[in-house]
């Protein structure tokens, strides 16, 4: 029985990080399961793109070279925010701290979460998915039109075309490789060449060379757009007391892209948290001497508003476990037959099942 007693309190202290902000006193030579309620968090998803607009050196030449007056002709750096995504997480609610003790050693029955959050009773361990890191991330894979805007770009000419004596010398030289290529890409295309490629993937990688090349030469006259996608990851937590206002969760600059909150280059992005207007709430009660349970938490639901100057971003319901109440759960269920799942973001009954 020892042994049993030292195995269960072993685990349970594994499974629950420690908090300063309560203390759990856990009784002497008694099998006992501690656990928390959960906190809800909520993690937000900021895309947006970086984009960078380059004017061609020879863009003044385009209309007589390439008989096109649609170039770029101002150089500039713009951040455009595309959408933003939240997902609920949970930690531990070390403020609301439970113990389950039980002599029979059912309490070996609870599974808990990686935070010491109910998932289970008399059930097989639930996969909890961590907290993801947050942070920025930098052109996800998937990107569209990736080109490195650091790196120094030389001129796709030959010697003749650099050797010119004036800038209109080197657009119409620049011109001219254009056209040698295009000509050079219908003959393949046509087959009015003398050594034709050996096979498929031979003349799909000469075209997409040639595709390459003329687009680079093109770049010189046209300019050239760069869009590099970004990722943003942002945690808010609700107030515990349910006493959540207009807030801003970051600040977004078309100059700069995501800067900190109190950096005023950017426009806020504002987040206000409501409570439901009714909520059913029951005190927490309890557990009668000698007669051991488990609480669960009937979570509060509450409305979601994201906003970046006029525009709605998100406007969403979402439940927050700490607005909730702690309910002890009907004792008879506690027999070792019964399966109870728990949801581990918000500590609410999901299924019962004999």
């Amino acid at each position: 029985m020892k042994r049993l007693t030292c195995w269960i309190m072993a685990a349970a202290l594994c499974c629950v990080p420690y908090s300063k902000s309560q203390a759990l006193t856990l009784p002497a030579d008694e099998p006992v399961v501690a656990y928390y309620m959960p906190l809800t968090q909520l993690l937000f998803t900021v895309e947006y793109d970086e984009i960078v607009t380059e004017v061609g050196p020879f863009y003044q030449y385009s209309a007589r070279y390439l008989g096109t007056k649609d170039v770029l002709t101002k150089s500039e750096k713009q951040f455009v925010l595309n959408k933003i995504t939240f997902q609920p997480i949970a930690s531990a609610d070390t403020t609301r701290s439970y113990i389950l003790q039980d002599k029979s050693g059912k309490a070996q029955l609870v599974s808990l979460s990686p935070y010491g959050t109910l998932t289970g009773y008399n059930m097989e361990p639930q996969t909890v998915n961590r907290k993801p890191k947050t942070g920025n991330e930098r052109c996800k894979t998937g990107c569209d039109n990736l080109v490195g805007t650091e790196t120094t770009r030389l001129m796709p000419l030959l010697e003749e075309q650099l050797m010119a004596s004036s800038t209109a010398k080197m657009a119409e030289g620049a011109a001219k490789l254009i056209y040698r290529i295009r000509e050079m890409r219908l003959n393949l295309l046509a087959g009015d060449v003398e050594k034709y490629p050996a096979d498929g993937d031979a003349l799909k990688r000469v075209l997409n060379e040639m595709d390459t090349r003329e687009q680079e030469l093109t770049a010189l006259f046209i300019g050239r757009r760069t869009v590099t996608h970004h990722i943003h990851h942002v945690t808010y937590t609700p107030a515990a007391n349910g006493m959540n206002t207009d807030k801003i969760l970051l600040r977004f600059s078309k100059h700069f892209g995501v800067v900190a909150n109190d950096d005023l280059s950017g426009e806020p992005v504002n987040i206000q948290i409501s409570k439901a207007a009714h909520q059913l709430v029951t005190p927490d009660k309890p557990a009668k001497s000698g007669a051991p349970t488990l609480y669960y938490n009937l979570p509060a639901g509450s409305n979601l508003t994201v906003t970046y100057g006029e525009q709605v971003m998100i406007n969403h319901p979402v439940e927050v476990a700490q607005w909730g109440a702690s309910v002890p759960l009907n004792r008879a269920l506690l027999d070792g037959n019964t399966r109870i799942t728990f949801n581990p973001l918000t500590g609410a009954i999901v299924s019962i099942e004999k």
